[in-house]
């Protein structure tokens, strides 16, 4: 197993899973009742599975009558790339564990703007793949995230 000091289980999981991947497992099952990571899974998919295309990634989600098996593959497919790999960034910037969702505007409403205004899906791979970057008013990404947030969360 390699090295690491991820401190939360939510993006461990990430290392467990490619390890499991890079030792040939090609079908493999992560159960959580966090939607952080199914997020995250959805995520990191395509760098996941750049070297592993066989591979089937599963999630057993939920508990109770709200229990179900997600299909990561058929997600990610659905999804595209980019919007996959920017799918961390929208959850974070629309509402999760450690930061505010917009007053009176549930996920299903965000989703559908993100839907309605795809453009965004730049700035969030930008800031995606460049985490550390300084947002400026004047930047492209912060341009795109204010016109998200006006012309479609308003």
């Amino acid at each position: 197993m390699p090295r690491c000091d991820h401190e939360e289980a939510d993006t461990r999981i990430v290392v467990h899973l490619k390890d499991a991947l890079d030792k040939g497992c090609t079908t493999c099952l992560v159960r959580t009742v966090d939607t952080d990571v199914v997020v995250i899974l959805i995520g990191k998919y395509h760098s996941l599975t750049s070297q592993h295309q066989m591979a089937a990634i599963w999630v057993a989600f939920g508990t109770g009558k709200n229990f179900m098996y997600l299909d990561i593959n058929a997600i990610c497919y659905a999804l595209g790339k980019d919007r996959s790999t920017a799918l961390p960034m929208f959850h974070s910037f629309t509402g999760c564990d450690t930061t505010s969702a917009f007053f009176g505007k549930g996920k299903k409403s965000v989703w559908e703007a993100w839907n309605a205004y795809v453009e965004v899906t730049e700035a969030f791979n930008n800031l995606m793949n460049h985490p550390y970057m300084t947002v400026t008013v004047n930047c492209k990404e912060f341009q795109l995230l204010e016109r998200f947030n006006r012309d479609h969360l308003q």
